[in-house]
């Protein structure tokens, strides 16, 4: 009977060892999927139908876009992903009609992979040792010098009145005290006076002789005495800010020149390989279907 008892508590115990490392096991397992699902999700910014938008998405949408997309994602990134959002949503509903349209789906993204695959090959095999050299650079420079002149600028405001009357009387308020940004959101007629009238900053050569000829000899803050006529009204302008007319250093314009310098090199380094692959001799182009072109187009 004892010895019965034992054997059941050995075997309890034995059997308890079983459950405690098959537990051991679930759990190491569970943390596991759970690290890998937490290191997965780590750089997703939003779910859309249950489609995971990564911080690369977004990334790799910038690098496809216009330039003004890149700035508005600086600006505004919520607004980048709500937009990637609704492509998704577009998506989903459109990849139900995946198979209708395979056929004219299947030469654009064949294009889009040459494109693709051709780009990353320049930029991360062909061009990838391109360097200029210091000399180079102080060359261009001193050859080009008239590319970096910085000319004179100026920032102006403006308050555009109807009438000529109405602008004396506007100079009058200004020389009593009365705010010119304030006046130009209340009272101006042009559409800069959603900006308070601020026109930002101006090449000095751009602004009408006369304009720029009294604007030039008033200091920042002073308002022009004399009221200008345009076809858009009668102008008040004061100027804010000025900068002198100057050219820009060598390290000012060493950024510039070694980028337009890579550009031109890196085309010199396509032309030469496409060159080479031409002159191989496996290119045939078959005039008599040329017009075929010309018929897909009508």
């Amino acid at each position: 009977m004892k010895l019965q008892k034992i054997k059941q508590v050995k075997d309890f115990l034995k059997k308890n060892k079983k459950i405690a490392l098959i537990t051991l096991i679930f759990l190491i397992l569970l943390f596991s999927v759970l690290t890998i699902n937490s290191f997965r999700n780590r750089n997703v910014v939003a779910v859309a139908g249950g489609y995971k938008i990564t911080a690369k998405d977004i990334l790799i949408e910038m690098e496809l876009s216009p330039e003004y997309y890149k700035h508005s994602i600086y600006e505004d990134p919520e607004s980048a992903i709500d937009t990637y959002i609704n492509q998704i949503l577009l998506y989903k509903k459109a990849k139900r009609y995946s198979r209708r349209y395979r056929k004219e789906i299947k030469p654009k993204m064949k294009n889009y992979y040459m494109k693709t695959l051709s780009q990353e090959y320049v930029e991360n095999e062909l061009v990838k040792n391109i360097t200029i050299e210091d000399n180079v650079i102080a060359e261009y420079y001193n050859n080009n010098l008239n590319d970096f002149i910085i000319p004179e600028r100026v920032r102006i405001y403006e308050i555009v009145l109807p009438s000529r009357e109405k602008a004396e009387e506007v100079l009058r308020r200004l020389s009593y005290g009365e705010s010119f940004e304030t006046i130009a959101l209340k009272e101006s007629i042009s559409d800069s006076r959603l900006q308070a009238g601020d026109l930002g900053w101006i090449d000095v050569r751009k602004l009408d002789s006369e304009i720029s000829d009294m604007v030039t000899k008033i200091t920042p803050g002073d308002v022009l005495a004399n009221i200008v006529r345009t076809h858009l009204g009668f102008h008040i302008i004061k100027l804010v800010g000025k900068t002198e007319r100057r050219i820009l250093t060598i390290n000012e314009a060493t950024p510039s020149i070694t980028e337009m310098l890579k550009i031109k090199e890196k085309k010199r380094e396509v032309d030469t390989l496409i060159s080479q692959e031409r002159e191989k001799g496996k290119i045939k182009i078959f005039k008599n279907r040329v017009e075929l072109l010309k018929k897909g187009l009508k």
